[in-house]
């Protein structure tokens, strides 16, 4: 069977799609992929043409999305109706919200869908009935029905690498015609998803409320075996002959056990010898674990902080990781000057009291230097728990005002909804006080500064009169834009980015050399 497997979000590595093109390959079937990462906002009629004739003469399309890539799912659905093929709508979106994605597909994935995919290919091939399949959802006599959903993939290490053959992949927007994408021929990175699950349980993520979804349907934290990891990362390299660096974008890398980071530090230096990134919460940081994954290659670390406030973590986040459990990780950190480290906090929470943040400036300004700050704009993703609870308590009246189509990454967009105003002119302080901190700055705030601008009637003025904070964010806005220029730009230029942390380890032990002396 050939099938069109289409990506609505902006997003060209979509390793959820591409892994369900490699099990569908496994079995027999032709898969085409469709990636729209090349067009922001709604689709013009040219590329919705576009997308219409890639999947003709197609005999399944499957249309994959997050929130964000919601209504452009859907306008995408819409435009193929007129080829009257069978369309399956998969993704994060579709498991979380359902409701909002019935009757616009024939049937919804809910959930994982390797195995999804194949057996309605399989059924659809025989001519038989697929509604009743697990994981499913329908809309039949003006009523959502919703199946039971299906047990999750045990053993990660049986399935197959995800799809970067780019033989038979378009990508609207950026080129027309499937000529090897840029990603095959001149990225500097990999993704590799080396897990599924996550052992937290906060209520602003998704993982929560699969965690409800999938009670008793199997493990719900899965890894790849750290072996076979590493010779996944082996046999991607090979399809990305530029590739500088790997991120592995499991949830929590140090929750494997240190007998696994052992046996995948070992065979990676030996095997791969690539610099490498993850993603750590702070409570799993060991000095031993991070020593054995820096000696490996690891040289960007990214850390959830998401707010200083014991309140917030504990009451509205169900995040209970205390202000000192991070202070403890950041010393662990920081005796390795060569690694990059990304410290995550959550903006423009409407549950955030005026201490709440001040509480996150203070964290913010005792975590050691030198670091990077990332501030993530809160999203209510339609379906989490905390979605829920911000319907329940009136700061938002449905899925039209969660903020489900802004870009986290993008920094703080307050315009567009009301409860991202509360308490302004500290959100756009923390948005300022991203980027690069040294023992000066943390972003572009001196620290000296800080406790005049944190003092109750500096707060007072500034939350009265707003230019401060619109200009600040504004100014953060540029500036965030700018880091991710250089980044890219730096990237390109140099040849490994083991150089770089070499470069700073080496500055790092020559300063205080000078200052013992």
């Amino acid at each position: 069977m050939h099938i069109t497997l289409i990506c609505a979000d902006e997003d060209y590595w979509a390793l959820g799609m591409r892994s369900i093109s490699a099990s569908l390959n496994e079995k027999g079937h032709q898969t085409r992929l469709v990636f729209t990462d090349g067009i922001v906002g709604p689709f013009d009629d040219h590329s919705l043409d576009h997308i219409v004739a890639l999947s003709r003469g197609t005999h399944l399309i499957g249309i994959s999305s997050m929130s964000r890539g919601s209504q452009r799912a859907k306008q995408i659905i819409a435009g193929l109706r007129t080829l009257g093929t069978k369309i399956v709508w998969g993704g994060m979106h579709p498991t979380l919200y359902p409701h909002d994605c019935l009757p616009a597909a024939d049937i919804i994935c809910r959930g994982e869908g390797e195995e999804f995919m194949a057996e309605l290919a399989e059924r659809l091939n025989q001519g038989l009935e697929f509604r009743d399949m697990l994981g499913g959802g329908y809309f039949e006599d003006g009523r959502i029905v919703l199946n039971e959903i299906r047990p999750l993939v045990e053993d990660l290490d049986k399935l197959p690498i995800v799809d970067f053959s780019f033989r038979d992949e378009f990508h609207i927007g950026r080129t027309r015609s499937n000529s090897p994408h840029p990603l095959k021929s001149n990225s500097s990175s990999i993704l590799i998803s080396g897990s599924r699950g996550c052992t937290g349980n906060c209520h602003y993520c998704s993982n929560a409320q699969l965690k409800l979804l999938y009670k008793e349907k199997g493990r719900y934290l899965r890894k790849m075996e750290g072996a076979n990891l590493v010779a996944v990362a082996g046999k991607c390299l090979a399809q990305f002959p530029r590739a500088k660096y790997i991120f592995f974008t499991d949830e929590d890398f140090f929750s494997r056990t240190i007998e696994d980071i052992k046996i995948f530090s070992e065979d990676y230096a030996k095997d791969v010898d690539l610099s490498f990134q993850v993603l750590a919460s702070p409570q799993r940081i060991t000095s031993e674990k991070l020593e054995l994954l820096v000696k490996s290659g690891l040289v960007r670390l990214d850390i959830g902080v998401e707010s200083g406030s014991e309140r917030i973590k504990r009451e509205i986040f169900n995040r209970p990781v205390s202000n000192e459990t991070i202070i403890k990780a950041a010393e662990i950190i920081n005796r390795y000057p060569q690694l990059i480290v990304f410290y995550f906090i959550i903006i423009g929470n409407p549950y955030d009291a005026r201490q709440d943040l001040l509480d996150t400036i203070s964290l913010v300004s005792r975590l050691p230097a030198p670091f990077y700050l990332q501030a993530y704009n809160l999203v209510f993703i339609p379906g989490t728990i905390l979605f829920e609870k911000a319907l329940a308590d009136g700061i938002i009246s449905g899925i039209s005002d969660s903020g489900y189509e802004l870009d986290f990454l993008a920094g703080l967009d307050y315009k567009k909804h009301s409860w991202k105003n509360e308490n302004l002119y500290l959100n756009s302080l923390l948005f300022l006080m991203a980027g690069r901190s040294t023992r000066l700055r943390i972003g572009l705030v001196p620290r000296f500064l800080i406790k005049i601008l944190v003092h109750p009637r500096t707060i007072d003025i500034n939350e009265r009169f707003r230019l401060l904070s619109t200009v600040s964010i504004f100014a953060a806005k540029l500036a965030l834009k700018a880091r991710r220029s250089l980044s890219k730009a730096l990237i390109k230029l140099i040849s490994d980015p083991r150089s770089i942390s070499n470069i700073k380890n080496r500055f790092y032990k020559a300063t205080k050399k000078n200052v013992l002396n």
